[in-house]
């Protein structure tokens, strides 16, 4: 009774919380194409990063099917704090906003210089926060890749894609640290991600009902 009560949770995780990375992979191109309303942006930025979280979590769940594994332990643990980081970051940066436009308008120009300064200092704060919300998404990527590399229906392109995602990512962050790689240039992998997180939440929903299974186990069977 305890197995198939533990079976059906974990089942329940893998449906439901493959649906809700995916929707999470589908409202990040909602955030960064415009045009979309003030409110309704803030809206998906405040829950953008709780589907993703419960997405991480259906990933382990479908993974630990095949068993125990630190890798796979590790990925959740860096896929819960990844998401916490990114709802401190838009959290800090929607409360700045706030909080200066409200005075800005109600400066003379010597007040509202001092308050663009004041604002370029404390905007470096979720900036900071950003990079490090990138430091656990990507490393995040890459293990649940390695995951998906070593065990169909995934297959090793989808697998692969993931992990040179989260290797270029982390190599233009630590490069460029502590200003963002978009704003030297270089590109932003944030795009690239969440079309490899939604291609990789389908899978895992269109094939929920089966565990992973090693390469080559297939071709045996």
């Amino acid at each position: 009774m305890h197995v198939m009560a533990n079976e059906s949770t974990s089942n329940a995780w893998i449906r439901n919380g493959s649906l809700m990375g995916l929707t999470a992979a589908l409202i990040y191109y909602f955030m960064v194409l415009p045009p979309v309303p003030d409110r309704l942006s803030e809206f998906l930025a405040l829950i953008f990063p709780g589907l993703l979280l419960c997405g991480h979590v259906a990933l382990f769940h479908w993974f630990q099917r095949k068993g125990p594994s630190a890798l796979n332990q590790a990925a959740l643990i860096f896929g819960i704090g990844a998401p916490v980081l990114f709802s401190a970051m838009v959290c800090a940066q929607m409360s700045m906003v706030d909080y200066m436009q409200r005075y800005y308008h109600t400066l003379d120009e010597a007040g509202r210089a001092a308050q663009i300064n004041i604002w370029r200092a404390t905007d470096s704060i979720q900036l900071g926060i950003d990079v490090a919300w990138d430091m656990f998404i990507l490393p995040t990527i890459i293990m649940f890749a390695i995951l998906a590399f070593r065990h169909l229906p995934f297959g090793k392109l989808l697998g692969s894609a993931g992990v040179v995602i989260g290797l270029g990512g982390l190599a233009f962050n630590i490069w460029t640290f502590p200003t963002p790689p978009i704003d030297v240039g270089l590109p932003d992998v944030g795009p690239f991600a969440m079309a490899w997180y939604a291609l990789f939440f389908i899978t895992v929903f269109v094939h929920r009902d089966a565990g992973p299974v090693v390469a080559g186990q297939a071709a045996r069977a």
